[in-house]
């Protein structure tokens, strides 16, 4: 990687990230998108142990493609997006499917489980921030339980 050009994508991100925190600073609006593959994340390294088997950037790589995969399964966008997304994070060496964690039997309650303790639950219903494309996304505030346990269960 060019070092420039890695050193310019970090700055601007952080550049981004700080006037979306500065305008948000109590998270009640734009702010949530920086939530994006969190949810997912967090479940993941809640069922790893928050151990070095899944790092939290890992984990938020897989997170992002994990939103990716269900947008794409609700109908939001194109599987050909989320290949694009896949095929990134395979070339940088970032895991991109839950069943390489080898998380085993009942893992998709599990991380369903505790998905409903995230920060964002309100009265028991899941939000997610998820892609309408590469590069923008919004706040689904009640993502269907029953698609997302059988998103999770065919992801294990």
């Amino acid at each position: 990687l060019d070092p420039l050009a890695v050193r310019r994508a970090v700055m601007t991100s952080c550049r981004m990230k700080a006037a979306i925190v500065a305008a948000d600073e109590r998270e009640a609006g734009q702010r949530e998108i920086l939530n994006f593959g969190h949810t997912f994340a967090h479940a993941l390294e809640t069922e790893t142990g928050f151990s070095e088997r899944l790092l939290h950037g890992e984990a938020v790589a897989l997170g992002i493609l994990l939103a990716f995969d269900f947008a794409a399964r609700l109908g939001i966008l194109s599987n050909e997006e989320t290949q694009r997304v896949r095929r990134l994070l395979l070339a940088s060496g970032l895991p991109t499917a839950i069943s390489s964690l080898g998380l085993g039997p009942g893992a998709a309650e599990r991380l369903l489980a505790h998905m409903r303790k995230d920060k964002k639950v309100r009265e028991g219903k899941i939000a997610l921030v998820l892609p309408r494309r590469i590069g923008e996304v919004f706040v689904m505030r009640e993502a269907p339980s029953e698609e997302l346990k059988a998103f999770l269960a065919a992801s294990t």
